[in-house]
């Protein structure tokens, strides 16, 4: 019976890492179809040995290695040079940050939108609160964003750990408002969810304390 229990568990655990493997080779590939908001920008991005490059590109995905990359063009070379165009990966980089343009309607500045270097991956900060969330593309939270693009969380200032439905249920514990939208994959909003209601509490215990203070 025990040899049977242990064969089920291992047969359990590859079938979970075969299906996650599945979810990060749909992760990866998703960057190239058509739907998947990834236009050019101009990223600013410091390159290990402390110089600066401006790199004109979209977020690629290098599907065989499993990576991002931009692709730099060095117009100082001629085109028939086999180093005008070059990859640039993350664990190339030290910093990754664009501008991003100001609201005109709610008067916000233009401000840099920083990612952080990692091995795969730049993650760009798409959600901030309780817990955060991480894309791997530099799109803002909105209309244009895919939540497909997620890859990691963090709760507080904790470890950003990898993102999937078993992490973000663990961290959300038994917010009723959070599992519900995860339960119908809205990653999104039940992580923003999970922050109002953080914050909703919070206030709620704040003015509690502040009546009870006053009236002993």
């Amino acid at each position: 019976m025990a040899d049977l229990n242990r064969a089920m568990a291992k047969q359990d655990m590859f079938f979970k890492t075969q299906m996650q493997n599945l979810t990060d080779a749909v992760r990866w590939t998703h960057l190239g179809k058509a739907g998947t908001y990834n236009p050019k920008y101009t990223f600013t991005v410091t390159m290990a040995d402390g110089t600066t490059k401006e790199v004109s590109s979209k977020i690629y995905a290098d599907t065989a290695v499993h990576k991002n990359y931009l692709l730099f063009v060095d117009k100082t070379l001629a085109k028939k040079d086999s180093n005008r165009n070059q990859k640039i990966y993350p664990q190339q980089t030290k910093t990754i940050s664009r501008v991003l343009s100001p609201y005109e309607d709610a008067k916000v500045p233009a401000n840099n939108f920083k990612g952080i270097a990692k091995d795969s991956c730049w993650m760009f900060k798409v959600v901030k609160g309780q817990i955060s969330a991480y894309s791997l593309l530099s799109e803002e939270d909105g209309v244009d964003f895919d939540q497909s693009t997620l890859v990691g969380i963090q709760l507080n200032n904790g470890e950003i750990i990898k993102f999937n439905e078993a992490n973000l249920k663990a961290m959300v514990g038994n917010d009723a408002d959070a599992l519900e939208k995860i339960q119908k994959k809205d990653y999104i909003k039940a992580i923003k969810k999970y922050n109002k209601n953080v914050v909703k509490t919070a206030n709620a215990e704040k003015s509690l304390s502040n009546t009870t203070s006053k009236n002993p």
